[in-house]
């Protein structure tokens, strides 16, 4: 039995990245979760939020340590994600680390695994989409099996759960949202509006010719049109599910464009405009930092232009359809404040919900969104407005 063994992505294999150390030891069952990581995106975690929710749930260890350097901030919205995964238990912690003149710079992974052995990937990688499938990175995994390497996996979880007790300076514990906005209030925290200005200024300055580009390794959160469980599963799943309290909602009468029902000789666009409907918002900014605020955005150029992308799982609920959840593409600019009647937010149907509007001509009926209290999205098209749509809109 292998209890130590070195790792490294430079052969870009597949199976050589830190993700799949993530994908083979984050699993439910594990009764616990440890982090260092001097750099953090919520992204990398996306797709092990039900075990982190799990864990949380049944009362284990989650324990977070994040690095919020003068380098790369974290932003308020990350941190608010991993709230809401840690669900607020005492044996869910979640300590922010912030220096003035040094990195807070370990990358540390540690999991108590189902028959309490334990297993650590320490190295170069950060928690990030990067890192854990792109990035070249080179680290060494620790399993249980010995004295010697037991001892060592103590030590990883004993310095990871220290963070949270010490009273040094710049050590910040999070233990709620409003502890998070008032680190947000001394910049400590920034806004992601905030961390994607400053990574666009960065990539404008270091644009550089000759290089090349790596193809990831890991895959992350779905992509657009992918069912996110089978169809067998789901109707297992679905029928006990019931939608929590809704903390944010919106509607809007289908447009022909809307509900892709276009004159002969013009082709559909395939999306949805995210408008304010007769709503008290402001769509400018409503859609991307408030109904989808917690989503994972990509910043993206097309045709000389900057977009930001996020794949946001829906709960569908539309009359003779067998699609219970899916993940579609959401894509925000704040250039199309210029043209399409300001609309800046666009959400894109996807195939299978694309072909049921052209089929069964939707023109007049309503679509509604919303989010509630347990991060699900819930998309339905009812043949009525809801009770609490805008008047002027009806």
């Amino acid at each position: 039995m292998v209890m130590l063994r070195y790792r490294d992505s430079a052969s870009g294999a597949a199976t050589d990245c830190p993700g799949e150390w993530f994908d083979s030891h984050v699993v439910h069952g594990i009764r616990a979760f440890r982090v260092q990581a001097g750099f953090f995106r919520y992204a990398a975690l996306a797709k092990y939020e039900g075990v982190l929710r799990r864990l949380a749930s049944e009362g284990r260890t989650l324990s977070f340590v994040l690095g919020s350097n003068l380098t790369d901030p974290l932003t308020i919205e990350d941190v608010r994600s991993v709230l809401a995964a840690i669900g607020g238990r005492a044996s869910s912690r979640l300590t922010i680390v912030a220096l003035s003149n040094a990195l807070f710079h370990p990358k540390i992974f540690h999991v108590v695994q189902a028959d309490r052995s334990m297993a650590a990937m320490v190295g170069s990688a950060n928690l990030t989409v990067a890192a854990l499938g792109t990035n070249v990175e080179a680290w060494v995994e620790v399993e249980s099996g010995d004295a010697a390497t037991d001892r060592a996996l103590q030590s990883v979880a004993k310095a990871t759960d220290w963070w949270h007790d010490t009273s040094m300076p710049g050590v910040f514990r999070v233990k709620g949202v409003e502890d998070a906005k008032t680190l947000l209030a001394k910049g400590i925290l920034i806004d992601r509006e905030t961390q994607r200005r400053r990574d666009s200024a960065f990539r404008r300055s270091t644009r550089q010719t000759g290089r090349s580009a790596r193809q990831p390794r890991w895959i992350g959160p779905p992509r657009p049109d992918e069912t996110i469980e089978q169809e067998s599963e789901l109707t297992q799943v679905s029928s006990g599910s019931r939608q929590g309290t809704t903390v944010l909602r919106w509607c809007k009468k289908l447009s022909a464009s809307d509900a892709l029902q276009t004159s002969k000789g013009t082709h559909p666009t395939g999306k949805l405009r995210l408008a304010k409907a007769g709503h008290d918002i402001d769509q400018n900014t409503w859609f991307r930092q408030e109904l989808f605020g917690n989503q994972t955005w990509i910043a993206i150029a097309r045709g000389g232009k900057e977009y930001e992308e996020a794949h946001v799982p829906f709960n569908i609920r539309v009359p003779r359809l067998r699609l219970r959840k899916q993940s579609l593409l959401v894509d925000h600019a704040l250039h199309r404040a210029a043209g399409q009647r300001n609309v800046v937010t666009v959400l894109s149907w996807g195939s299978r919900l694309g072909k049921w509007l052209r089929e069964h001509g939707q023109t007049g009926s309503w679509i509604t969104i919303e989010l509630d209290d347990r991060g699900e999205y819930w998309l339905r098209v009812r043949p009525a407005a809801p009770d609490w749509a805008p008047q002027t809109s009806r």
